[in-house]
C-alpha cells in the first residue's frame, strides 16, 4: 500500500498548468495570477500550440489557459485541435469575441470557459480559481480573519510583499528587528499562513474580496 506522502507527491506532479499566449505581458500576468492562487502548480509558458503539444509528450497539463487567436491555429479548427491534443482537460480561453462564442456554442463543451482579457482583476482571479478547481489543482485557501490586522502589521506585510527582509523592515519602520519578528509571528497566526510570502498573498486576496463588486456571467465577462 502506497504511503500518503507518495500519493501527495504524485498529486503535485499532476498539477501542471500550460499558459499559451504569444503576448509576453499577458502571458506573464496570467502566470503571476496562477501563482497567487495555486502556489504548488507548475506553470509552463508557450507562444504557440505546437510548442505546447510537443512539451505535453513529456509533461501533460491538468489545465490550459490560452488565447483563442494563436498564430498557428485557425479559428474554425481551434476546438477540434484541443479536443484531439488535450481531451477532457479544462481550458480557459482569454477571448470572448463572436468567433470564440460561436465555436463554443456549436460544440457545447463545458470544459471550455471564455472571458475577456479586460475582465476586472477580481473576477479574473475567480475564473482562474474555477479553472484550477476543475483541474483538481490545489488552491491556496483564503481564511476568514477572526481578528483584523493592526495598522502596523499591515505596514509590515506590505513591506514583506515588496521583498524586504526583517532588518530592512525594522529600519524603514524605525522599530527593532525583534518587534518585526513579533509582528510577523502574529501575522502568520492570524492569516493561518505557512510563511511570509503566503501571508502577503492571502492578505492581498482578502482585500480583493472585500472591495470587489459581484460580476454577472461566468462565460461572458
Amino acid at each position: 500500500m502506497r504511503s500518503a506522502v507518495v500519493k501527495k507527491l504524485e498529486g503535485l506532479e499532476r498539477q501542471v498548468v500550460f499558459v499559451i499566449d504569444d503576448h509576453p505581458i499577458v502571458s506573464f500576468g496570467l502566470v503571476e495570477m496562477v501563482k497567487d492562487v495555486a502556489p504548488h502548480a507548475r506553470i509552463r509558458q508557450f507562444s504557440t500550440l505546437k510548442e505546447a503539444a510537443r512539451h505535453a509528450v513529456e509533461e501533460f497539463p491538468a489545465l490550459i489557459i490560452t488565447d483563442f487567436h494563436l498564430r498557428d491555429v485557425q479559428a474554425e479548427t481551434f476546438i477540434g485541435l484541443f479536443e484531439t491534443l488535450f481531451p477532457e482537460i479544462p481550458v480557459l480561453i482569454t477571448a470572448n469575441d463572436d468567433k470564440v462564442m460561436g465555436q463554443l456554442k456549436r460544440h457545447q463543451l463545458d470544459r471550455f470557459i471564455a472571458f475577456s482579457k479586460f475582465t476586472p482583476f477580481a473576477k479574473l482571479i475567480d475564473l482562474i480559481r474555477v479553472g484550477l478547481s476543475k483541474a483538481n489543482i490545489e488552491l491556496l485557501q483564503i481564511p476568514t480573519l477572526s481578528k483584523a490586522l493592526t495598522h502596523k502589521q499591515v505596514e509590515v506585510l506590505e513591506l514583506i510583499g515588496a521583498g524586504h527582509s526583517n532588518k530592512e523592515i525594522a529600519t524603514l519602520l524605525k522599530i527593532s528587528v525583534e518587534t518585526v519578528k513579533g509582528h510577523v509571528k502574529d501575522i502568520l497566526e492570524r492569516l493561518k499562513a505557512k510563511n511570509r510570502m503566503e501571508a502577503s498573498i492571502i492578505y492581498r486576496h482578502t482585500q480583493i474580496q472585500k472591495h470587489s463588486a459581484p460580476e454577472p456571467s461566468l462565460h461572458n465577462n
